[in-house]
């Protein structure tokens, strides 16, 4: 068939515009995507059974499958339009029944004396039926099944499409389309001989389980090829940069060492040992492209700090991102306190005056818009929880700093997250950036204990916090919800402020939410920060950097809608003093099993690594990082689960590089 990967689904017979809209809405638009969406999981219908095999032992809990002929159909109306159909069925070894509900066009489908493969289960009681089956197929001589007699795939659907006809199309495609092929000698130097086509065929119809089992692993070991190949591009295109230059008469190392001597702590082992390895990078001119991961609490913003000064001391200037403004004033008066004099900060919002003086501008992307009149000789960019930020947004970012260079020179670029990224991600898909980790807590700090608290030890539980915040405890109260919603039953901010102060009349009550003004956001958060505010209404806008040393009991409501990484990060808000943190949370009467199990895991665990890990494993990564903000591509069948395939795709990514490759067809 002339078709090409590139065009719209909407070429394909029988599918138009309408489900075209369907398709849009699981991420197909191309003929490529219709045909690299895999099955989530496969049915193994391929075991038949005799009619008389299920007669003598029949169980209600079964699926059975049966290749039988139509002896009978019936189509019976009853009260209310509603209608039953009953057919008679039969193969060599005997009879039964077939029945549906309100399906009155099943009269047109199945022709007396037509062969049909029935899957469903039985109703045992008077005259065994198979009740529904929930997947019919005719059977004919010169086609091959779809359905059912084999390895069934499943798909995850949308409104407007059904299972048998999205399967009909894919098959369509698989048995038709011509597919672009590895056919150069050279590109299959570590990768099998096996045709795109067959791969692809043998995943969405395999023949055996062995065969979709291979089919899997050759397909994610070129998924990851592919995005390995790309990242060789990155380091290959960095290799060739210049960083700013240094100065003869300014020791790097030195001022390093003499300024983490006037901090009023000691540095842990992992921030010591990251700085100098950057100061290293900063002295030999090379641009540094660091993502510093390390849980809530962990300190990454003095090594930001620390780096800010000493290029302030080469000439330069740094800029320091934050997703929100409230994170963003936060850090300017956490760099202000630490730097006093040594550097100039300077704190941006759409009102600063420009000032191209300033040697670190703290703000968020409202420094980008204001650029030409800040910054005019950019250092370092360091952009805070870097997953907040759009991908394209943080690639920009260099780009747009470098260009103010008339040398040409490159800033180093720092990405700070709280996020933890597991060790898989961190060697698939940021191989051109170092990746340093924070593993270890300032001293001091106690583990944060976490409960899931159910509905009847809620009122006790009212009572202990009043308790703790009598004797000086302050409280974030979190709400998935600003306002009440007809749609989702869940408990909103507004309603729950109005509630505590009531229970709390004795406190000071305060509601935080994004849609507030920035400066009504900012002067409730300086009384909750002074302590004037013991509790802190809010909704999830706390999730990112807030730093209130005193606060220590986090509640979250509805906690079943919120993924562990979320919780993670919002928990993190807490366990930031030295006296005992506490986290609860609290869940709507309807959650489920599977909602509970994951709670259960988060309150048994503060690392935040596992906890990812975890949430990876049920979730995937689109979900737990979401695929738009972070950059981590929403795979089309590969896992990061799998180690050894990551590695293999790195070995043979470098190889096919040097070869003269950038990507691998199907998957570009």
């Amino acid at each position: 068939m002339n078709y090409q990967l590139s065009d719209k689904v909407t070429v394909l017979p029988g599918i138009s515009e309408r489900y075209a809209a369907s398709f849009e809405r699981i991420g197909i638009f191309t003929v490529k995507d219709l045909l690299t969406y895999f099955p989530y999981k496969y049915l193994d219908t391929d075991q038949k059974k005799t009619i008389q095999e299920i007669l003598l032992n029949p169980d209600e809990e079964v699926k059975y499958l049966v290749q039988v002929r139509i002896k009978d159909f019936k189509n019976q109306y009853i009260r209310g339009g509603r209608s039953i159909q009953n057919g008679l069925i039969y193969d060599e070894s005997g009879e039964m029944k077939v029945s549906w509900f309100n399906q009155p066009f099943m009269a047109r489908v199945l022709a007396k004396d037509s062969e049909f493969l029935f899957y469903g289960k039985i109703k045992v009681k008077g005259k065994h039926t198979i009740m529904h089956p929930t997947i019919f197929e005719e059977v004919k001589e010169d086609k091959e099944a779809i359905h059912l007699s084999r390895l069934t795939p499943e798909y995850r659907l949308t409104s407007g499409i059904s299972k048998k006809w999205l399967r009909t199309k894919i098959k369509f495609l698989c048995d038709f389309l011509d597919i672009i092929d590895i056919t150069d000698e050279f590109l299959k130097e570590g990768l099998s001989k096996d045709s795109n086509k067959n791969l692809i065929k043998d995943v969405h119809f395999p023949e055996s389980a062995k065969n979709l089992d291979a089919a899997v692993k050759e397909l994610s070991l070129r998924e990851f090829t592919d995005i390995q190949l790309k990242l060789e591009e990155k380091r290959s295109k960095m290799k060739k940069l210049k960083a700013i230059p240094g100065k003869k008469t300014v020791d790097i190392k030195k001022l390093g060492k003499e300024f983490i001597e006037t901090l009023p702590f000691e540095l842990t082992s992992d921030q010591a040992s990251i700085i100098e390895r950057l100061m290293i990078e900063v002295d030999a001119n090379k641009p540094s492209n660091a993502l510093i991961q390390g849980d809530v609490g962990s300190g990454k913003t003095i090594i930001a700090i620390t780096l800010a000064y000493l290029i302030s001391k080469l000439g330069y200037q740094s800029v320091v991102l934050a997703p929100t403004t409230i994170l963003a004033k936060q850090h300017f008066e956490t760099f202000t306190k630490f730097l006093g004099k040594k550097a100039k900060c300077l704190l941006v919002t759409g009102t600063t005056k420009d000032d191209s003086d300033a040697d670190i501008l703290i703000g968020t992307t409202a420094v980008l818009a204001r650029k030409e009149g800040l910054v005019t000789k950019p250092g370092l960019v360091v952009v805070d929880e870097q997953h907040k930020f759009g991908v394209k947004q943080r690639e920009e970012l260099l780009t747009e700093y470098r260009s103010l260079f008339k040398e040409k020179y490159y800033p180093h670029f720092i990405n700070m997250t709280a996020t933890p990224i597991p060790r898989t991600i961190v060697q698939s898909l940021f191989g051109d950036v170092d990746v340093y980790a924070l593993n270890s807590k300032p001293k001091g700090r106690l583990p944060i204990k976490s409960f899931l608290v159910p509905d009847e030890k809620k009122a006790s539980g009212y009572e202990w916090i009043k308790n703790e915040v009598a004797n000086g405890a302050q409280v974030y109260w979190v709400c998935p919800l600003v306002e009440e919603s007809d749609n989702l039953q869940l408990k909103a901010a507004k309603t729950t402020y109005e509630e505590l102060k009531v229970y709390f009349d004795e406190f000071e009550v305060e509601l935080i939410h994004g849609k507030l003004k920035e400066d009504k956001k900012t002067d409730i958060m300086n009384k909750f920060s002074t302590q004037k505010v013991q509790i802190l209404v809010t909704t999830s806008v706390i999730e990112v950097g807030i730093d209130v040393p005193n606060a220590s009991i986090i509640v979250i409501e509805s906690a079943e809608r919120f993924g562990l990484a979320q919780l993670h990060q919002m928990r993190g808000r807490v366990g930031r003093g030295e006296k005992q943190s506490w986290a609860f949370l609290y869940t709507s009467p309807e959650v489920s099993d599977l909602a509970t199990d994951r709670l259960n895991f988060f309150c048994g665990s503060n690392d935040g690594l596992k906890i990812a890990e975890y949430d990876l494993s049920l979730r995937g990564p689109g979900e737990v990082y979401g695929v738009r903000q972070s950059g981590i591509p929403n795979l089309k069948i590969a896992s990061f689960k799998d180690m050894s395939i990551i590695k293999d795709s790195q070995k043979t990514a470098e190889a096919l590089y040097k070869k003269g490759y950038r990507n691998i067809e199907l998957f570009s």
